[in-house]
């Protein structure tokens, strides 16, 4: 199986508190590590303002997710994303290969 590098950017909701930002970013890890993708990153920017307000908030936790994966990870992974509650916005998008390596040595 030809496993691609994909950057996905998950805005969970702002009422979260630590432990259950943690226990999101692990969700979306296991859904990963479960369907045979591999985790390069995962970057947490944090709370953040949003360019626009969506369902009546202003801000959101902003979290990078750096991963190789098939084509169908990326469907179940969006798949998730729309079920989840917390989760207000994602962008899931294709990296080139060598962005996968330099940032994963970082």
């Amino acid at each position: 199986m030809d496993l691609r590098c994909y950057e996905s950017v998950v805005v969970f909701v702002p009422e979260l508190d630590e432990k259950e930002l943690e226990e999101q970013i692990q969700w979306v890890k296991s859904i990963i590590e479960k369907n045979g993708g591999e985790i390069v990153k995962v970057d947490n920017w944090g709370k953040r303002k949003l360019a626009y307000e969506i369902e009546k908030r202003k801000e959101g936790y902003y979290v990078l997710f750096l991963f190789r994966s098939s084509g169908d990870l990326v469907e179940e992974l969006e798949r998730n994303y729309r079920i989840n509650n917390n989760v207000i916005r994602y962008l899931t998008v294709k990296r080139k290969e060598s962005e996968c390596e330099e940032k994963g040595e970082e």
